[in-house]
C-alpha cells in the first residue's frame, strides 16, 4: 500500500468516526480523464459536503499539479459541494490542515504550491472542518 492511500484511508476513518458519510475514490486524479477527488464526504445534520484532494509531503514545500486542482474544482461544482485540499506536512506536523484551492499559490509554471508555514497561517484544523469548533488561528 502506498503512503498516499494510507493517508487517504486514515482521513476517511477520521471523518466516518465523526458522523460523516464518506467515500474514497480509488481512481482519482490524473489516473482518469474524469474529474474525481480523492474523498467525498458529507454530513446532512451539519449541512457540510466536501470534495477533498489529499496531499502529503515530508518537505517544507508542497507542489500540486494544476490538473489535480482543476479536477477537484470541476467535480465540486458539478456535485454541489465545497472543494477542499487536505494537507499533511509529515516532517513538521502530525495533524491535517485544510485549505481551499483558491488559497494556494500559483507557480510560474501555472501549477500550485504552499509551504507549511503558509498552510498553517491560512488553513483550518479538523475540528473546524467538521463543524465542531471555530478556529481563530492554527499556528500555536
Amino acid at each position: 500500500m502506498t503512503r498516499g492511500i494510507s493517508d487517504e484511508r486514515s482521513l476517511v476513518k477520521l471523518l466516518w468516526n465523526r458522523g460523516f458519510a464518506v467515500m474514497r475514490a480509488p481512481a482519482s486524479g490524473s489516473s482518469t480523464k474524469m474529474a474525481r477527488p480523492d474523498i467525498i464526504a458529507g454530513n446532512s445534520n451539519r449541512n457540510l459536503q466536501y470534495a477533498i484532494e489529499v496531499k502529503t509531503t515530508h518537505d517544507e514545500v508542497l507542489y500540486i499539479a494544476r490538473e489535480s486542482i482543476n479536477q477537484l474544482v470541476e467535480f465540486a461544482e458539478r456535485f454541489g459541494c465545497q472543494p477542499i485540499v487536505a494537507l499533511k506536512f509529515k516532517s513538521r506536523l502530525k495533524s491535517w490542515i485544510f485549505i481551499q484551492p483558491q488559497q494556494l499559490m500559483i507557480t510560474p509554471a501555472q501549477n500550485y504550491k504552499t509551504t507549511c508555514p503558509e498552510a498553517q497561517r491560512i488553513g483550518i484544523d479538523f475540528k473546524t472542518l467538521i463543524g465542531e469548533g471555530k478556529q481563530l488561528k492554527l499556528v500555536p
